[in-house]
């Protein structure tokens, strides 16, 4: 008979002995998205902890709490702690678009590889798709382990491509916008105003550059940020790599921005994830793109009967360089570097992000993403989703480029003002050559003031 799990044992026990002979050590974290986020440790309202949660806690004399707030509030709450190293969390929310670099550079966090020797019973670095981790690596080290997790892709409505003579999604950005022209102008013959043949997110704001990012290494081929492609300060410093944002990155810039105007519904300029998702849902765009995850998450929740029964799947469309547009992801969760529990503030963020974890997350909310490989062709997934999406989905970890933009301590200074020049171009208060110029002159004196050029 096979013994049971260590964490079972050491509940039992801790439960039959007296509280006071386990002193508790405290683990606060901050993140969002109660119900979704960990939806299987602290329950629906995410104040409920379960018996898997608790389990670890009497395993580990740990007791964890959690703090969720709105996406914004709790990356303004991140920062405040960070920024004035007060140690209130020692699990943070991050993500892999601009926190883990910023916080990482700017000595915020806690590097984790010698601390993931210490929990691999909840924790196997070599059981999780290599990208994933990849993207939460700054100058060589792992700050941050990945949670729910993403690659480029597309969701898009089979019924009304068929409606105009499309059978197949296409392959390449060119042949695509000749198809979002033939939908446009099949949606507008038959008096349909309420569907658009695209949707996308174009909020002022870093929202957008996430997957415009994508665009641009799609159409350049490379990360077309600095001159050389430069993606790191020690690369941008030896070869005094200069800004190019009116250079290679104009074409993916320019594509992202004319889609969105020729294709995307009134008010794209202002919309968001939470906007594109909901439209899809809603049954009133053809395609999403290239974040599909958002449309696994209005698939969720859609009352549409059509988009519910003619969703599909298509992997990322490949540019004129040849290479993917890209959208990739990870929520990550780093360890305070002014946290006063960091094994034990490790040792929780091992078990929340560790195949149990994710396990879990597979089966509550049961989304076709998982980071590690037995999830994803696992039985619960691999129950609900067909055998050829989840092998396109795996395909797009395989084949992203996580550092398809710059790992510079600015970066997230940098994704806002690229997400806001979009913003601004798509809502026409300025040229696209007027949102670039501005974005190049900001560049070169941001990068100036840093003295990456002395």
């Amino acid at each position: 008979m096979k013994a049971p799990p260590v964490w079972i044992t050491a509940a039992a026990v801790a439960l039959a002995l007296p509280t006071a002979a386990y002193p508790q050590t405290d683990i606060n974290i901050i993140a969002f998205a109660p119900g979704f986020a960990w939806a299987d440790m602290f329950g629906p309202s995410g104040t409920d902890k379960t018996a898997k949660l608790r389990a670890f806690e009497a395993a580990n004399d740990i007791t964890v709490t959690i703090e969720f707030a709105d996406e914004e509030t709790a990356r303004q709450k991140v920062l405040l702690d960070l920024v004035n190293r007060t140690g209130t969390y020692d699990l943070v929310l991050l993500g892999s678009d601009g926190a883990v670099q910023t916080f990482s550079y700017a000595g915020y966090l806690e590097p984790l590889d010698d601390l993931v020797s210490t929990a691999t019973e909840y924790f196997d670095p070599d059981a999780v798709y290599p990208q994933f981790l990849d993207a939460n690596r700054v100058d060589g080290r792992l700050w941050a382990l990945p949670y729910y997790s993403f690659g480029a892709g597309v969701i898009y409505r089979k019924d009304i491509f068929e409606r105009y003579g499309i059978t197949e999604f296409p392959g390449t950005t060119t042949e695509l916008e000749e198809v979002l022209a033939t939908i446009k102008a099949g949606l507008e013959a038959d008096g349909i105003t309420d569907v658009h043949p695209l949707t996308m997110r174009g909020a002022p704001g870093e929202e957008p550059s996430l997957d415009l990012s994508g665009f641009v290494y799609a159409y350049a081929g490379y990360p077309a940020w600095f001159e050389g492609g430069a993606i790191t300060p020690d690369q941008i410093k030896e070869t005094n790599a200069k800004p190019i944002f009116t250079g290679d990155f104009r074409d993916g810039f320019e594509t992202f921005v004319n889609w969105s105007k020729a294709y995307g519904p009134d008010g794209i300029a202002t919309h968001t994830w939470v906007d594109m998702m909901n439209l899809y849902g809603a049954g009133q765009a053809a395609v999403l793109m290239p974040s599909a995850i958002n449309g696994f998450a209005a698939l969720g929740g859609t009352e549409n009967e059509a988009v519910a029964t003619h969703t599909a799947f298509a992997p990322s469309p490949v540019g004129p360089s040849g290479k993917p547009v890209q959208s990739f992801w990870t929520f990550s969760i780093g360890v305070s570097a002014f946290s006063d529990n960091k094994d034990a503030a490790f040792k929780t963020l091992a078990f929340l992000t560790g195949e149990q974890a994710m396990q879990g997350f597979a089966e509550t909310i049961g989304w076709p993403y998982s980071t590690f490989p037995s999830i994803t062709h696992g039985d619960v997934l691999s129950t609900r989703w067909p055998a050829d999406m989840l092998a396109q989905i795996e395909a797009s970890y395989e084949q992203a480029n996580p550092r398809y933009f710059p790992y510079i301590p600015e970066l997230n200074a940098f994704m806002d003002r690229i997400g806001t020049a979009a913003s601004e171009a798509i809502s026409g208060s300025q040229t696209t050559d007027e949102a670039l110029e501005e974005l190049q002159a900001w560049a070169v004196q941001r990068m100036e003031r840093a003295r990456y050029y002395d």
